[in-house]
C-alpha cells in the first residue's frame, strides 16, 4: 500500500509539473515574435540608403525590398558595377517602375 501511494505522489507531482511548461514555453516564444506593425514602421522610417554600398540587411530595410529582392540587387551590382542613378535599379530582374516608385523615398539620391 506503502509503494502505491508513494507511486501515486510521484505521478501527481510529474502531472503538476509539466502541466505548467506548455505555458511557459508559449510565453517565451511570443516574446520574441515581431509584429507585423514593427516590420512595417522599421521600413518607413528607412531614409537615405545608398544601393551602392547596403548590405542585404540594410537594402531590407527599404520598402517594396525583401530578401529576394536585395539578393537581386546585389547579384546585379556585383556582375555590372555601382548603379549611375537610383532609376538602374529597373534594370534588376524584379524591379519595375512600381517598385521603384515605393522605394525612391527611403534611397539615397545621386
Amino acid at each position: 500500500m506503502k509503494i502505491v501511494s508513494a507511486l501515486m505522489a510521484v505521478i501527481f507531482t510529474c502531472v503538476l509539473g509539466f502541466s505548467t511548461l506548455p505555458g511557459e514555453v508559449y510565453a517565451k516564444s511570443n516574446s520574441d515574435k515581431v509584429t507585423t506593425e514593427e516590420v512595417v514602421n522599421k521600413k518607413s522610417t528607412a531614409k537615405n540608403i545608398d544601393i551602392n554600398s547596403a548590405n542585404k540587411d540594410t537594402l531590407m530595410q527599404v520598402p517594396g525590398i525583401g530578401p529576394k529582392t536585395a539578393d537581386s540587387i546585389l547579384t546585379y551590382r556585383k556582375a555590372n558595377g555601382e548603379f549611375k542613378s537610383v532609376n538602374d535599379l529597373t534594370n534588376v530582374k524584379g524591379i519595375g517602375d512600381k517598385s521603384l516608385a515605393k522605394m525612391k523615398p527611403s534611397l539615397k539620391k545621386f
